[in-house]
């Protein structure tokens, strides 16, 4: 006889089952258009169902951001192989982007996280650990003479997170992200002429050509 799934290990299932189809929901129309018969649809269970694990559709949107959070700061966080503080934020932001292209939850938590209304005041918590790391990075690359700038780190954090999350979401609004990954090498390439010393800057180029690929520089094809 096949093994039986504990109880509890079934119960966590299809929990994430819901949260799954949710976030496939909110990524293609949003938080206020995702009807929860239309999440309950996509998610392959019944609204009664649904109701058992999340007895509103807030509940269950920030299930996918706190799950969104908690995928996106894993990628930001991991060990790189970078040789510099600034060029192991240039290797977060490919695995980043990478989430963004491949992972359902990864999108539409992102997408909550900017929507008007209820939901848009519970993931300030987020984008704070988010600007955190970044700074942290920002401030170990300022100490090493890497990076030189006379804004302070948790200005400068601030302003590259604000520029990465306005550069997926240009991109996601006119080429639905299918040009993601050259905007994050041009965002890059714009900040390392602007705040990384001159004689660190080709180091820097460097990973960002094995994160994204050699410049197209013309319209080369």
């Amino acid at each position: 006889m096949p093994e039986r799934r504990p109880q509890q290990q079934r119960g966590h299932e299809r929990r994430q089952t819901v949260v799954e189809g949710a976030a496939r929901m909110f990524d293609r129309v949003g938080y206020g258009q995702a009807s929860l018969s239309d999440i309950a649809r996509e998610a392959g269970t019944t609204q009664g169902s649904l109701y058992f694990y999340f007895p509103s559709k807030e509940e269950l949107a920030l299930a996918v951001i706190n799950e969104q959070s908690t995928r996106s700061i894993a990628a930001l966080t991991a060990p790189t192989t970078a040789p510099s503080p600034f060029g192991g934020l240039v290797q977060a932001s490919r695995a980043v982007a990478d989430l963004m292209l491949t992972d359902p939850i990864a999108r539409a938590g992102v997408r909550l996280s900017l929507e008007q209304g209820v939901i848009q005041a519970q993931t300030t918590g987020f984008h704070e650990q988010w600007i955190a790391n970044v700074q942290a990075r920002v401030q170990e690359s300022m100490e090493l003479g890497e990076l030189q700038s006379q804004l302070a780190s948790e200005v400068l954090a601030r302003s590259f997170v604000a520029f990465f999350t306005g550069t997926q979401l240009l991109s996601s609004l006119l080429s639905g992200r299918s040009d993601l990954l050259s905007a994050i090498d041009a965002m890059w390439r714009i900040a390392v002429a602007a705040v990384i010393v001159a004689d660190r800057q080709s180091e820097v180029l460097a990973v960002i050509d094995e994160a994204f690929g050699p410049l197209q520089h013309d319209g080369a094809q």
